[in-house]
């Protein structure tokens, strides 16, 4: 997924679920990623 690398992604409810997946997905990627959720 050479297109994701390098960029920035935001992920709102990213403390779990789905969120939590894309998150760790597109880190995997070399995307820099920003989390935010209410779930600690």
């Amino acid at each position: 997924m050479d297109r994701v690398k390098d960029k920035v992604a935001l992920i709102t409810g990213g403390a779990s679920g789905i969120g939590r997946e894309c998150a760790l997905l597109l880190t995997k990627e070399g995307t820099k990623v920003v989390v935010t959720g209410i779930n600690e």
